[in-house]
C-alpha cells in the first residue's frame, strides 16, 4: 500500500495531505468523520486566505490566536467568499457542513438520524445524486465534504499567483 501511495503521490503531489485524511475519515465514526473533514476544512480555509493576503508578519495576527479576527470556521467561510475565493456553493457547503459539525459536537443526542442533520445533509451541492432515495444521510455528507475538500486541495496555489500586494494609494 505504502508504494502505491508514494508512486501515486510523484503525479499528483498536491493530495499528499488528502490521502491520510481520507483514511482518517473512512476509519472514524460518523461523528468523529464530521469533525475530522471539517477541521480539515478549515485548515484549507486558513490556507487559501493566508495565500492571498499580503505577506506581511501581522497576517498571522488575523488567522491564528485568541481572539483572532479570521480564526473561526465561520469567519473563514466569509471572508475567503467576500475576497472571491470560494464561490457561492462551496460557502454554502461549507456552512452546512459547519452547522452539522455544531450540532454534533454541542449535542450528544444528536446524529444522522435526526431530521435536521438529514434534511442539512440532503442539501449539499457537493454531494451524491442519487436516483433514488436510498442514500444515506452519512453517504450524502461523507460525499460532499470530500467532494468540496478536494474541490479546494489546490485552490491555495492557485490563489497565491493573486497575491494582493502592497500598494501607495493617492492622500
Amino acid at each position: 500500500m505504502e508504494d502505491r501511495h508514494a508512486e501515486f503521490l510523484k503525479t499528483h503531489p498536491h493530495l499528499k495531505d488528502f490521502l491520510p485524511l481520507l483514511e482518517t475519515h473512512n476509519q472514524e465514526s460518523p461523528r468523529g468523520a464530521v469533525l475530522v473533514s471539517c477541521a480539515f476544512l478549515d485548515d484549507q480555509l486558513r490556507e487559501i486566505i493566508d495565500a492571498f493576503l499580503i505577506a506581511d508578519s501581522a497576517r498571522d495576527k488575523l488567522l491564528e490566536g485568541f481572539n483572532a479576527p479570521i480564526g473561526t470556521f465561520s469567519s473563514r467561510i466569509v471572508m475567503a467568499h467576500c475576497l472571491g475565493l470560494i464561490s457561492d456553493k462551496e460557502r454554502d457547503d461549507c456552512e452546512t457542513l459547519r452547522k452539522i459539525r455544531n450540532d454534533l459536537a454541542h449535542d450528544h443526542k444528536a446524529d444522522f438520524a435526526s431530521q435536521r442533520i438529514a434534511d442539512l445533509s440532503a442539501n449539499l451541492h457537493h454531494s451524491i445524486k442519487p436516483h433514488d432515495k436510498r442514500v444515506r444521510p452519512f453517504d450524502h455528507f461523507s460525499s460532499a465534504a470530500i467532494a468540496l475538500i478536494l474541490s479546494l486541495i489546490n485552490r491555495a496555489a492557485y490563489v497565491k499567483r493573486a497575491r494582493l500586494e502592497r500598494r501607495e494609494w493617492p492622500t
